[in-house]
């Protein structure tokens, strides 16, 4: 039997409370999803800042501000404004592309294809983001560096490119210069107009224009 005074084995460590495991937790890095969800929130805050403000006006601070990050964790995802920018124009385009019919549901025949096509590229870009991203494309292009590569990146010519695709499988010569053109033709116009370069059109008016836009890709087409 132990004398009374023997040292007794001490207690067991007890397991750290819940608010010190989340302590530790937010002392190292964040789990992957808490990461990828930390990215997304500055992302969406991003696209909001640059479509609403402009490219000059936005600040990584104001950004960092309004997704309720700190500007260390947004430095951590993102080098510099450019690539914020880059992220949110590339955000903005793949919620756009999957609204996107899927291409086993393309219509058979060009002429009835290049009309939902145009009606696809109508629809964005007279949407409210797809106004907002083409007014600071035209008044601060100058100002964004790299713009070409950043929309080249961001995956900006797949409407060129999903249209191309068509007319290339229909033995159209030429595909990407015309699918260049489709979208000027059937697109830009209307955007211009819509911003105030002329009369906006409204939804008769535009089924118009789309029609005689593909009638003159076709003309084109078959041209010799």
């Amino acid at each position: 039997m132990p004398r009374p005074d023997a040292a007794m084995p001490g207690p067991l460590r007890a397991p750290p409370a819940a608010g010190e495991r989340r302590r530790k937790q937010r002392r190292g890095r964040p789990p992957r999803a808490v990461a990828a969800a930390l990215t997304s929130q500055i992302v969406e805050a991003a696209m909001h800042c640059f479509l609403d403000d402009g490219y000059a006006a936005t600040s990584l601070e104001r950004v960092a501000s309004l997704a309720g990050v700190s500007k260390r964790t947004l430095y951590a995802r993102f080098r510099d404004k450019p690539a914020l920018f880059a992220a949110a124009v590339a955000a903005l385009i793949d919620h756009w592309r999957a609204r996107y019919p899927e291409p086993g549901r393309t219509p058979p025949d060009l002429a009835s294809a290049l009309a939902a096509a145009g009606a696809q590229m109508l629809a964005v870009g007279l949407s409210p983001d797809g106004l907002a991203l083409f007014r600071l494309l035209v008044a601060e292009g100058g100002r964004v560096p790299d713009l070409p590569r950043i929309l080249a990146g961001a995956g900006a010519g797949v409407d060129i490119e999903r249209v191309g695709a068509l007319l290339a499988a229909h033995g159209i010569a030429e595909p990407g210069l015309l699918a260049e053109q489709f979208q000027c033709l059937a697109v830009t116009a209307p955007q211009l107009r819509a911003l105030g370069l002329g009369l906006p059109m409204d939804a008769p008016a535009r089924a118009a224009w789309l029609r005689r836009s593909v009638a003159t890709i076709l003309a084109a087409a078959r041209a010799p």
